[in-house]
């Protein structure tokens, strides 16, 4: 993931609302029935509107060496979805208390961030309830496979310092 510079991202960012299904502005229908959606971290750009001055370049890069978001738009791709019943099991199989409560943020917030913090608290947790999930008899395999995607994005997240997610409760 790179950040771009404006003219690029300006077409790319087009190009992306262009499309009646992004799920970046929303997407084309609303959903029949609750879901909870994850959207990753895809790129960010640079919104400078007019060019930066050559002596405040070193400022702009700067600001986004060492994390700060001045002038930095963040763009999400929808990731990895599930029905809120289906999210609720999923929660109820994780059985570190403090990794379950951050994901039941989105039960009680409607919104949860998943950072490099969170992902001390959420990796092994979710590597456990994966292997409980396999080993149950009569396992829901769709939880699995969602338990499997999530902990796929958290082990990016460890690659890639940059990386994020947020999780969302989206209704009808």
């Amino acid at each position: 993931m790179g950040t771009a510079i404006s003219s690029q991202a300006q077409k790319a960012m087009r190009a992306k609302h262009a499309d009646p299904a992004s799920l970046v502005i929303g997407p084309a229908r609303a959903p029949q029935e609750p879901v909870v959606v994850f959207y990753q971290l895809s790129r960010k750009f640079v919104d400078n509107e007019r060019s930066v001055d050559p002596d405040s370049t070193d400022i702009v890069y700067y600001t986004l060496a060492v994390g700060h978001h001045t002038g930095v738009i963040d763009c999400f791709s929808a990731r990895l979805s599930c029905p809120l019943a289906q999210y609720r099991r999923i929660c109820a199989l994780v059985e570190d208390d403090a990794a379950r409560y951050k994901l039941e943020g989105i039960l009680r917030q409607g919104e949860i961030q998943v950072d490099q913090e969170s992902l001390a608290v959420l990796d092994e947790p979710i590597a456990r309830a994966l292997e409980a999930c396999g080993r149950a008899q009569g396992a829901d395999g769709e939880c699995r496979a969602w338990l499997e995607e999530f902990s796929g994005m958290l082990q990016a997240m460890k690659r890639d310092r940059v990386l994020y997610l947020m999780g969302r409760e989206r209704r009808p």
